[in-house]
């Protein structure tokens, strides 16, 4: 599997995202299949926002990292249904772990429930984060 970050995709416009993001993210995906003809692929476009469907359509990945910010219906109504998403737990809510992140995984679980899903963070671990807290959530994905 190859996971594309796109970590500053959110510092563009509309134009410039397609010239600096979709176009090098679909050339790197058909450079890969190229070699790799089955090659699951994620995009993690951060901060694409309205740009997510424009994303997905072009590019040719297999499957879309959303970060912390995007709006889980906007999510569900953006992405094609079916189309598998990653993410999006803020890592500043594992931080604070207890209820808050308990109940915020259970709506992103919930959310994508009818798609595939790779629950993850929509952006990186931070090292202050507490090894309980990154257990809860697995516990939480794996039991319910």
């Amino acid at each position: 599997m190859v996971q594309l970050f796109e970590s500053w995709a959110l510092n563009l416009d509309d134009a410039a995202f397609a010239r600096r993001v979709i176009d090098p993210n679909r050339r790197i995906v058909e450079g890969v299949r190229a070699r790799v003809p089955n090659a699951p692929i994620i995009g993690f476009p951060r901060g694409a926002a309205g740009n997510i469907a424009a994303y997905v359509a072009a590019t040719g990945v297999n499957a879309v990292g959303l970060d912390y910010a995007t709006p889980l219906d906007f999510a569900r109504k953006h992405v094609p249904a079916g189309f598998t998403v990653q993410g999006n737990l803020d890592p500043l809510r594992l931080v604070a772990g207890g209820a808050q992140m308990e109940d915020r995984a259970r709506q992103i679980i919930a959310a994508f429930a009818d798609r595939p899903h790779i629950f993850n963070l929509g952006h990186g671990i931070v090292p202050e984060t507490p090894i309980a807290h990154v257990e809860r959530p697995v516990e939480l994905v794996k039991n319910g």
